[in-house]
């Protein structure tokens, strides 16, 4: 028997599947470690071998792939304990990076309460300080170099920027995305200079328009380069101890998989590939079961995240951004906020309950799980709401503090705020599922998609004791909660395939000349056959999908539009994409938002280039009929918006058979998370050991006959 391994590293637990031959998933999760990530690792994959019948070692011996997510960019970045980086760029513009986008800088990116606040709202740090920018003198224009580069001048301006200190360096001249031989040439003198210099240049990581987001792309990726060089070296290794010889792979934001030495390489794309990996696997289970319209929920320790698949397809992010700094690289439109599992809840000086946005992360953790924590959190409300059974916690393994968070949450939010613990604890569940709803409003209904025509994925550890009463509110009329739902981005990562994105500028005005179009995807084509062939794969198995970047002119943001057309881009093609690209801004922005007349161009042509890796169909289990009695633990008290504090039923998922359902008011335990089934509600355990909750909204999916959405 051979494995897969999917395992991702978040900010409270690491998650890992185990997928073998016959497509049966078991899933491990712990707590993530800090500042050692392999120990959260290989405990998480420890957890998976308890259902298996074999160990670590032999597992890792027997893995073919080892596929990874991780937020080690994400820590080092917001720790600001990246690569002390230097930046080299044309004379003139040494400025770039401190000044953004001007006033959009001081503002993007925060909370609205913070962006109200103009005087204390500013620009975030720059990862470059000033004294350690030199400018060089070059210049091209479009593809043709105008004042060609000094190999003197550039070893000066690296002597300047560069000492002891310095880790990494960033290069990015103005015009390096249609005439790159400057950038190219400063790599090869510093490689020669700096041998043991980490080097990042703008026409290898981003070569787009755009002087400021190419720039701060280009340092990012700098600054993240030395310590994902160390982590990964680190991981291969002790993996290498563990007997493992397969391929070890990463996910990046685009929603695939590259190397270890492509990671490395551009470590900006492992940037939030976590949560990408959550969307992924969401569609991978809502595909096996017929469901082509899914929003994917995805509530943790730290954050809820929001992404949606529409026909089977995800879209890009529009203006990708870490920490508050822009940048530019292919990434999937995932949406988060502050609110979770961890989120600290309390009440303010006027009396009002906030959620978030600071959490209790993994360590100390919530108040309920005894470890040490001090203040209320999400959970704490979710166990005085009564939806946790503590001697079932995580399959009975984790003692639970009942009291403790029964009498931190009275003390810090029901006496402040002048109410009962339940009456408060009641305010604050409600108060964390219209936050919620809010965000997967703003991430559907304001891209003119209605939600109420999708199925509900809840994943993550802490969206099964919500999904039902945030799905509620924006009447969806069904929730799938995946029999991996807390480990879901570990799944995503065994759904993909390796995947290559090749990006050229092509700025055109009407009238557009196919002929140029073409060439360019050709020469893009051509680059992403070479490299999935190096990496072995089948020529006449990789496929290629091409899109086009559009906007209208003089606006600010582009819509990636589909090219449909295969083999020769004609005019008849170019004239099909530019419908569409009508249609998607439609959909985008309203109808009768469109005015070709007003000018549309091109931006940029683009190349998704993918090495299939023929993942395993899931394991379909036979149902079993509708056997419920062997599972229900008993009742207890919970309380609910419907009904109040009432005596619910207690179902164990593990003895829920493929085919029984149950109905609300209960909770079903799995070992890794808890589903909430509100009363009217009635959940089913489908082939696959997903429970899909139909849910009971005064507006349901079926009845809608076009109107507007909400």
């Amino acid at each position: 028997m051979t494995y897969r391994i999917g395992t991702d590293i978040g900010g409270t637990c690491t998650d890992s599947t185990v997928m073998d031959e016959d497509g049966r998933v078991y899933v491990g999760k712990d707590l993530t470690t800090y500042p050692d990530f392999s120990g959260g690792i290989f405990d998480s994959l420890r957890d998976a071998t308890t259902e298996m019948d074999v160990d670590l070692p032999e597992l890792l011996s027997e893995t073919s792939l080892f596929l990874h997510a991780t937020s080690v960019g994400e820590n080092a970045l917001f720790e600001r304990e990246g690569a002390e980086t230097a930046l080299l760029t044309t004379a003139g513009f040494e400025e770039t990076l401190h000044a953004t986008r001007g006033g959009y800088g001081r503002w993007s990116g925060l909370p609205f309460e913070q962006v109200k606040d103009v005087i204390n709202a500013d620009k975030p740090e720059p990862l470059v300080p000033m004294d350690r920018i030199a400018g060089v003198d070059e210049r091209a224009y479009r593809d043709a170099v105008v004042d060609s580069i000094d190999d003197g001048d550039v070893l000066d301006a690296l002597d300047r920027v560069v000492d002891e200190d310095v880790d990494a360096l960033a290069t990015t001249f103005l015009w390096s995305f249609a005439a790159p031989e400057h950038e190219q040439r400063v790599k090869e003198l510093v490689t020669e200079r700096y041998p043991d210099l980490y080097v990042s240049v703008s026409s290898d990581v981003s070569p787009t328009m755009g002087e400021y987001e190419r720039t701060a792309t280009t340092v990012l990726n700098a600054y993240l380069g030395p310590s994902t060089q160390r982590y990964l070296d680190s991981l291969t290794e002790t993996l290498t101890d563990y007997g493992f010889e397969g391929s070890t792979l990463l996910m990046f934001s685009h929603g695939g998989l590259v190397s270890t030495g492509d990671a490395v390489e551009r470590p900006v794309g492992l940037v939030e590939s976590g949560p990408v990996g959550g969307l992924l696997g969401s569609r991978f289970v809502a595909d096996r079961i017929g469901v082509e319209n899914v929003v994917s929920t995805d509530m943790g320790g730290t954050t809820f995240k929001v992404g949606v698949v529409d026909g089977g397809d995800l879209e890009y992010a529009d203006e990708p951004m870490v920490g508050r700094h822009h940048y530019q690289f292919p990434k999937r439109d995932v949406h988060s906020i502050a609110v979770a599992g961890g989120s600290v809840v309390g009440a303010d000086d006027t009396g009002v309950p906030f959620v978030g946005p600071e959490s209790a992360g993994s360590d100390p953790g919530p108040v309920c799980y005894g470890a040490g924590g001090e203040r209320p959190t999400v959970t704490d409300v979710d166990l005085i709401q009564g939806y946790f059974a503590p001697e079932y916690f995580l399959g009975g393994d984790v003692e639970m503090a009942p009291e403790a968070a029964r009498e931190t949450f009275e003390a810090e939010v029901a006496d402040p705020l002048g109410k009962s613990v339940t009456e408060a604890a009641a305010d604050v569940y409600r108060l964390t599922n219209s936050m919620i709803a809010d965000l997967v409003r703003e991430t559907t209904v304001e891209k003119g998609i209605d939600p109420r025509r999708f199925t509900l994925a809840a994943i993550g550890g802490a969206a099964g004791m919500h999904a039902a009463a945030y799905a509620r509110e924006l009447d969806v009329p069904r929730v799938l909660v995946p029999y991996t739902a807390s480990v879901n981005s570990a799944l995503g990562l065994l759904s993909t395939d390796v995947i290559h994105e090749y990006t050229t500028a092509t700025r055109q005005e009407p009238p557009f000349d196919a002929d140029r179009i073409d060439e360019a995807f050709a020469d893009l084509e051509r680059e992403a056959r070479e490299k999935l062939t190096a990496e072995g794969f089948d020529p006449e198995a990789v496929t290629l999908e091409r899109s086009i970047g559009m906007r209208y002119q003089r606006q600010v943001h582009e819509l990636l539009t589909p090219v449909e057309a295969e083999g020769r881009f004609t005019d008849a093609a170019l004239s099909a994409t530019v419908d569409r690209f009508e249609r998607r801004y439609e959909q985008r922005y309203g109808a009768g938002s469109a005015y070709e007349e007003g000018g549309i161009e091109i931006r940029e042509c683009r190349i998704r280039a993918v090495g299939p890796l023929s993942t395993p169909t899931l394991h379909e289990y036979e149902e079993e009929g509708d056997p419920i009695d062997a599972a229900h633990l008993g009742t207890k008290e919970m309380h609910f918006d419907e009904t109040g504090r009432t005596e619910a039923d207690v179902y164990d998922f593990e003895t829920l058979a493929p085919g029984a359902s149950v109905a609300g008011p209960c909770v079903v335990l799995t070992p890794v998370t808890t589903i909430v089934v509100p009363p009217g509600d009635e959940a089913t355990v489908d082939r696959y050991r997903n429970v899909v909750i139909d849910i009971e909204t005064d507006d349901p999916a079926g009845s809608i006959d076009g109107g507007d959405p909400l």
